[in-house]
This record gives structure tokens, sequence and C-alpha cells, in this order.
């Protein structure tokens, strides 16, 4: 029934994987202009989206970036005396016991929060965690959102280089980059842009790549994504 169908989420325009095969749009970052699409044959980009796989990935992420290191103190915490106030009766006024209780200016807070332990974290097991990512991807590749930038190097930081290049690859924004940590330059002329996210290979999750509506890469980021372990090769 029409009426029962769940709502299309605007980061997910694709509900199912199509056959063909996703691509990923190549432009020269010295000129701005197109060059050719990549085939995404890779099963980061080949995945069958899960809603809800992805939706548990979010939450833990979010979870795991809180510190949960609010506390308060209860009135066995607070300082003072633990002498009563007055006597109990013949004064006329309510009855009182020490100077610690909520009620009471400098008490002690009831039902304040607590830091809480590593057990009452929201988690998710790896294999969980790394298909609502790859889900995450082959979304966005399924729905053409995909951007790798070829030749990107800034001799120095410059906005106005970064945003020039923006303008000339159409892109409007919100738009996650993702670079390596040889692209100093490179980051510190997107970071100014208040549509562009810039992070590092190692520092994105399910959430940023929801979050934007264009993800593009630097070569060197999109080859450590398609092989990560070629870093360690090289190091061997």
């Amino acid at each position: 029934m029409a009426g029962c169908q769940a709502p299309r989420v605007p980061w997910l325009r694709s509900e199912r994987l199509v056959s063909k095969v996703p691509q990923a749009h190549l432009f020269d970052a010295r000129t701005g202009e197109k060059r050719s699409d990549l085939d995404l044959e890779d099963p980061q980009f080949t995945t069958e989206p899960r809603r809800h796989l992805m939706h548990r990935a979010v939450v833990a992420e979010l979870d795991a970036r809180r510190q949960f290191t609010a506390s308060t103190k209860d009135r066995s915490e607070v300082a003072g005396s633990g002498r009563k106030l007055y006597r109990q009766k013949g004064t006329g006024r309510a009855r009182a016991g020490d100077v610690k209780p909520p009620n009471r200016v400098g008490g002690g807070t009831w039902g304040g929060p607590k830091p809480k332990s590593k057990r009452s974290h929201k988690c998710i097991n790896r294999k969980e965690a790394r298909a609502a990512f790859y889900g995450a991807l082959s979304a966005k590749a399924a729905d053409g959102d995909l951007y790798v930038l070829d030749s990107l190097h800034f001799d120095k930081p410059s906005t106005k280089q970064a945003k020039e290049l923006l303008e000339k690859m159409r892109l409007e924004g919100p738009t996650l980059l993702i670079v390596t940590e040889d692209d100093d330059h490179v980051a510190l002329s997107f970071r100014n842009l208040p549509e562009v996210t810039v992070v590092s290979s190692y520092e994105y999750g399910v959430y940023e790549l929801l979050r934007a509506r264009e993800i593009a890469f630097s070569w060197s980021a999109y080859q450590r994504l398609v092989n990560p372990r070629g870093r360690l090769e090289e190091k061997r």
C-alpha cells in the first residue's frame, strides 16, 4: 500500500543498487575539467545499502564522540556539616536536617549526570560497521556523487584557488573532501570554506558520508581506500 511506504531520505536517492557498474567522476584539479569516469567494481562501492546497519553505525559513531565526563555532586559529596540546623520542634519553622539537601543553596544535586562506564556506550561489531561503511559509499556511488581529483596539489595554501576549483566542478555542497597527510596545503586551502569538510583518510565514517552531498577524494586518498594494504606493503 502506498500509505505504508517508508519516506525516502535525502542522502539516499537509490533505494537499491542498480545493475550497472557505479562510476566516479575523475577531474583534473589543475584545470577543473572532467577527464573521464572511473568504474567502481570494488566491494566498497558495490555493497547493497542497509538502512538499519547505517543507522546503528551513525548512532555508535556519535555516541563514541561523547566523553561522558559530566559529573555533579549529590548531598553525600557536598562539603558541609552534617549537624542539624536547629531543633525539630518549637521554632515555628519547617523541620530541617543539615545544610546539604538539594532544596538549599549550595546543597547537592538530585538526579544529576554522572560519568558512565564503557559498557553503557553504544557499540557495533566490526562486520556490521564495515557493511554500513561500504553501504554508504555504495549509495553515494550509485547516485553519482563520488568525485576523484587528480593532480590535486597547491604550492601554498590558497582559499581563493580552492573556491575556484569547486565552482569549475559545480559542487554545491555540503562537500566532504578526503585527503592524505601529504596534502597539507590542500587541507589548509579548503578548510576555510563553510560548505567543505576536510578530513584525512582515517577520520571519516558513515555519519560524514551521509551528511555530505558530494564526496571528493584526492587521488592518493582514493588509492588508499581501494587498496588499504598498499601503504603497509610499501613500508615493508
